[in-house]
């Protein structure tokens, strides 16, 4: 086997993905580094992986990010907020990104670099400076972004009646474009104010996927839109990773009434997004108070964090091991983390999705679009709103029945195989049969 440097943006939701494919690399007897933010240390060591620090401006942490980046709570969510991020969160991180980098491939230059979609650090050598990895691999760790002329990143565009709904989408993938302009030649003048050349972005959410030389994305094509002109091969779909056993955790004392006669809804706002209860978890347990339904609230966060009273049909924990809970549930209440969605569908749960910060406009266009669910279109919803989205879902067995043919999609693929028979590959070694 060979070497492999396993690569992160210091962000809870690029990290702990990449620390999972890394342990399934050196379960497959590859020499692995990670390098990603330092508070990931020991989970990096855990699955048996040499950790390597980010340093400089690559090295925020994310659970500071309004202290470190005060600016960016002035830019509006959407396409501005994409922009600058890419400017700024992941672009500036390059330089530094870069020379940790180097550092690595001048001890083993014939390693392969595996980094999420956004840690760039590999484009200056790929444009000459430095080392070149032997294969840079991205990974997808949020929606394909991709554009097309069936489908902008948020579905197919508005078409009024009588127009052609291909040159609505095509106006709007190019609107998309011009608004990351400016972000796209920040990336573009940082790897080459370090030496590169050769460099040009025409558009940023093509670019995410052509400038590594593989890229994966972990999902399935049944939670993607169409998209008859994506080019052959420039996206291997492995299926999300599976969950992470979690083995000292006990079922609560009420784990029973899940097997009883009223439907389940569970309710999140993840990991990352859950500074605010009263967004998405608050409002669910308002709306459903009166209905006929067991709520489970996964807090992520401290249950004394939680504004009001506790209905008597809720029960609200920090943590639920979702691969526990999910296969019992009827309705998943979400505000649209990637991994979260996925992991409901993949056990056949219609999804109720309220997302509009990161990437989660994106992952509730496909849940509406795709009919797995309903998408409430924002980040606030009203309780009676949520309770008719929910009602709507238990009422239409439609929506469990688009779920299940979505669902085969995710039964058929082995992520962890899929990944780790790529980088065997490309590291010269032996795929497993």
């Amino acid at each position: 086997m060979g070497r492999v440097i396993v690569a992160a943006s210091p962000l809870a939701g690029h990290t702990l993905p990449m620390i999972q494919i890394a342990g399934y690399l050196v379960r497959a007897g590859h020499d692995v580094t990670f390098v990603g933010g330092e508070r990931f240390t020991a989970a990096a060591e855990a699955v048996g992986a040499t950790m390597r620090p980010l340093a400089g401006a690559a090295a925020f942490d994310d659970r500071r990010l309004a202290e470190v980046f005060p600016e960016r709570a002035t830019v509006p969510p959407g396409p501005a907020m994409i922009a600058w991020d890419v400017a700024h969160l992941f672009g500036d991180a390059i330089p530094d990104q870069h020379a940790t980098l180097q550092e690595l491939l001048a001890e083993s230059p014939d390693a392969v670099v595996l980094t999420d979609v956004l840690f760039l650090g590999p484009l200056p050598s790929v444009h000459g400076v430095g080392v070149r990895p032997r294969r840079w691999i991205g990974v997808g760790i949020t929606p394909v972004f991709y554009p097309s002329d069936d489908a902008t990143p948020f579905g197919p565009a508005p078409a009024p009646e009588g127009t052609d709904p291909v040159e609505a989408t095509r106006a709007m993938n190019a609107g998309l474009a011009a608004a990351l302009a400016d972000a796209s030649r920040h990336v573009v003048d940082l790897v080459e104010g370090l030496g590169g050349t050769g460099f040009t972005i025409t558009n940023w959410w093509e670019s995410m996927y052509t400038m590594p030389d593989t890229f994966v994305q972990l999902t399935v094509p049944e939670f993607e839109f169409d998209r008859s002109d994506l080019p052959d091969g420039l996206i291997t779909f492995t299926g999300p990773l599976p969950a992470v056993p979690v083995p000292d955790w006990t079922p609560p004392s009420w784990w029973s009434e899940l097997d009883g006669d009223r439907p389940v809804v569970v309710v999140t706002q993840g990991t990352v997004a859950n500074g605010d209860l009263s967004e998405l978890i608050a409002p669910t347990l308002e709306a459903l108070a009166d209905q006929d339904v067991l709520v489970v609230a996964a807090l992520g966060r401290p249950v004394a964090e939680l504004p009001g009273e506790i209905p008597a049909n809720a029960r609200v924990e920090r943590y639920v091991p979702f691969d526990a809970l999910l296969p019992r549930a009827d309705v998943f209440v979400t505000n649209g983390g990637y991994g979260a969605t996925q992991a409901a569908l993949a056990a056949g749960v219609p999804i109720v999705v309220a997302g509009q910060t990161e990437d989660k406009p994106a992952v509730a266009a496909r849940v509406g679009l795709l009919g797995v669910g309903v998408d409430l279109r924002t980040q606030t919803p009203k309780p009676d709103h949520i309770a008719d989205a929910v009602r709507t879902v238990l009422d239409d067995p439609g929506y469990r029945d688009r779920v299940q043919r979505v669902r085969q999609g995710y039964l058929a693929v082995d992520g962890p195989r899929i990944i780790t028979d790529l980088v065997t590959a490309a590291a010269g070694g032996t795929v497993s049969r």
